[in-house]
């Protein structure tokens, strides 16, 4: 027998666990109905891994094995229209950095195109949410800069020029990018960095994604977001030797963005995961927590395995970017759609 693992993204701490996987079944059975598959799951059918009090236990700044000489950076955003005060590590702000000036290039807006203010919370309407297209284009209400990324990255900052910068390209998401707020993709990004740069962190969400996978059965995987990087670190390990992965479907994953990509390959150059079989990448060209396909050239894998087949769906909620929620009334998110339906009923159904 075949079961499903099912791997949450990040800031899911202090949530109730069976709740999340409630939402998350329910958004699977939404996905394989709308495939016209007549299977449905129930959470017998599933281990949901939760990770979310761990990591954030270890994120809490008082707990941390990161090393980083420069003192802490002090960050002010915006959520919902409140301010919000993040005290982050140098390194820690120089990640957050690169990834946000990734995503304003992405989408085409500067990250100087905030006003000098920025701490003010974003002024007038969202633009228009575009069309799915890659990358997002820029339309009359964003300011847009061809920008080299390497120059962006934060590496020659420290201090309050660093907070300023992270603090100005924060706003610039905030004014800009419809769907995404500075200070919930700061609080993500924080997640990010803590579990490729933590040693502690990372040995600890491993060990529990290593428990549900340790069985004789064969187990196929969805995970979504932060969970696609733990699920991708988990199956490429010594000690994921013995699984059995007929199937990864990896939903929203960040792997691809470039300073994610630079982390892990600074834990180990990157691989095919060996208990793999298939891998399928799922993300809707609008989700900028995403921004690419992992192709040979965003996401080299040596050796390269079968490959990575990517797979683009259309992913209604806003920002793009939820495996399981509610758009107007109705179940939506990566896991509900028609695409994600098929590869679980191909893999799963007796």
């Amino acid at each position: 027998m075949t079961r499903l693992v099912l791997i949450h993204g990040r800031d899911q701490g202090g949530l109730e666990p069976d709740g999340i996987e409630d939402r998350w079944i329910d958004a699977l059975n939404a996905g394989l109905a709308a495939s016209g598959s007549t299977l449905r799951l129930t959470d017998d059918d599933a281990t949901f891994v939760y990770y979310g009090d761990t990591l954030a236990a270890l994120d809490d700044g008082s707990d941390t094995g990161a090393v980083d000489p420069a003192p802490p950076v002090t960050v002010h955003a915006f959520d919902a229209g409140s301010p919000t005060t993040h005290r982050l590590l140098a390194d820690e702000a120089r990640f957050a950095l690169a990834v946000v000036h990734e995503i304003l290039i992405a989408a085409e807006i500067s990250p100087d195109a905030q006003a000098d203010d920025v701490h003010a919370p974003p002024a007038g309407p969202a633009p228009t949410d575009p069309a799915p297209t890659d990358p997002a284009p820029a339309t009359a209400a964003r300011p847009s800069a061809a920008l080299d990324g390497s120059a962006l990255d934060g590496s020659a900052l420290d201090g309050s020029a660093l907070a300023v910068a992270l603090a100005r390209a924060l706003a610039a998401l905030d004014r800009y990018v419809p769907g995404l707020s500075g200070a919930v993709v700061l609080l993500a990004l924080r997640d990010v960095y803590t579990y490729l740069h933590d040693d502690e962190a990372r040995a600890a969400v491993d060990a529990g994604v290593l428990a549900a996978l340790a069985t004789d059965e064969p187990a196929v995987v969805v995970a979504h977001s932060l969970g696609s990087v733990i699920a991708y670190q988990v199956l490429r390990s010594q000690e994921a030797g013995g699984l059995d992965v007929p199937l990864l479907v990896t939903l929203g994953s960040p792997l691809a963005i470039r300073a994610v990509r630079e982390a892990v390959t600074a834990i180990a150059p990157p691989g095919w995961p060996a208990p793999v079989d298939r891998w399928v990448a799922v993300r809707d060209p609008r989700d900028l927590l995403s921004l690419h396909d992992l192709t040979p050239r965003t996401f080299p894998l040596e050796p390269p395995g079968p490959g990575v087949e990517n797979t683009r769906v259309d992913n209604p909620v806003p920002g793009h970017h939820a495996a399981a929620a509610q758009a107007d009334g109705v179940t939506a998110g990566y896991a509900a759609t028609p695409e994600v339906g098929s590869l679980l009923d191909a893999a799963l159904a007796p």
